[in-house]
């Protein structure tokens, strides 16, 4: 998990450069290659972009839960199992609508930290959305969130020679 602070510019700056790195992604590949698995679990980029708006959607209700003193969303099933049951039930959705779903929720990522989060409420304690005792910051999970697309990103662009 992430432990160090982020100011709102610099976690806006992480959010804008992954959009950034999934534009250059999927115009870079075409629609084939985005389908087409590539990992040992059969992972395509379309199974990890709806893998990825699965989580950032998650976060994004967590947090506007919390800032509006809502009832939280209950906790998200993790891990493998969790994650593969997710993809298979994914499966049937088109890949321009898991594009364009990744891009809706962290569109509404972006939005919540620019409109409504401040550098105090970015220190305040949430719980994870995976974990009914795991707390961290808002910051840091916005943070994770970043993080979790980036080391994403990194496989695929790796695996696909993507500069």
């Amino acid at each position: 998990m992430t432990t160090q602070h982020l100011t709102r510019t610099e976690l806006t700056d992480e959010l804008q450069n992954d959009l950034e790195r999934f534009r250059r992604l999927i115009t870079s590949l075409n629609d084939e290659e985005q389908q087409t698995p590539f990992t040992p679990e059969d992972w395509s980029i379309k199974d990890f972009l709806a893998h990825m708006s699965h989580w950032k959607a998650a976060t994004h209700a967590l947090i506007v839960a919390c800032l509006h003193d809502q009832p939280l969303p209950p906790v998200t099933p993790s891990g493998d199992e969790a994650n593969e049951k997710d993809r298979k039930a994914n499966a049937s959705q088109s890949l321009p609508r898991v594009r364009t779903y990744w891009e809706e929720v962290h569109s509404r990522l972006q939005h919540l930290v620019a409109d409504d989060l401040n550098d105090q409420k970015l220190d305040e304690i949430v719980r994870a959305p995976w974990s009914r005792e795991e707390t961290l910051t808002i910051c840091a999970l916005i943070s994770d969130m970043c993080g979790h697309d980036a080391e994403h990103f990194e496989l695929i662009e790796q695996y696909f020679e993507v500069e």
